[in-house]
């Protein structure tokens, strides 16, 4: 956890949370993202689909650079039959996409890895994700995120609330590195997340779990 950060801006916290990210070696990237993928996996999404009754439909980002990397939780909800869709950003919002293997996914703007449109179906938009991961560059325990600046998840989130989709799960998918104990820069408008799963721990702020 960062403890040096008071009066940083939003800048400045991305700067410092990206260079400390980036420091973590791939190996240990590839080994976090095993874990955290399987504490998504036991601790919600199988107790989600027990509760429930059925199988899931998943929203899972593709991983750019050093973010935690969902596809190995991705590999399993097809194993399970469950529906993945991936985010794809356009003119300004984003859009669900059904995306079936890793090669669905291909480099959009700035690289970030989308669902390819020629090769994919949109997510029609009555249908609501029962889980969406939500990357960022850091957390705090009060359940505040500090996302890349683009407000894409927070306008998606705002949306799906308009559309009368509240049964939502929103969960923080980082490494516990990205945890701070000095709070962060917080707007009326940013997505309340439900819960922060990291390779070692789960955080829920929706009344302790399903």
């Amino acid at each position: 956890m960062d403890s040096h950060a008071d009066g940083m801006d939003k800048s400045e916290w991305r700067r410092r949370m990206a260079a400390a990210r980036d420091a973590v070696p791939l190996e240990t990237r590839v080994q976090w993202s095993e874990r955290l993928c399987r504490n998504v996996e036991s601790e919600i999404l199988a107790p989600l689909r027990s509760r429930l009754g059925r199988q899931l439909t998943l929203c899972a980002y593709g991983a750019f650079r050093s973010e935690a990397d969902p596809l190995p939780l991705a590999r399993s909800c097809w194993r399970l039959g469950d529906t993945v869709a991936a985010p794809r950003m356009s003119n300004g919002s984003m859009e669900l996409r059904v995306v079936r293997s890793p090669g669905d996914w291909r480099p959009g703007r700035w690289g970030v890895p989308e669902p390819d449109p020629s090769s994919t179906d949109a997510l029609p938009v009555t249908h609501a994700p029962d889980v969406v991961l939500v990357p960022g560059l850091a957390f705090h325990p009060d359940g505040s995120r500090l996302g890349y600046g683009g407000g894409y998840y927070d306008r998606f989130y705002a949306a799906q609330r308009a559309l009368g989709h509240e049964e939502i799960y929103w969960i923080g998918f980082a490494w516990s590195i990205q945890l701070t104990e000095r709070p962060l820069p917080r707007e009326p408008h940013d997505l309340r997340l439900d819960a922060l799963v990291t390779e070692e721990t789960v955080i829920w702020w929706s009344g302790g779990g399903q």
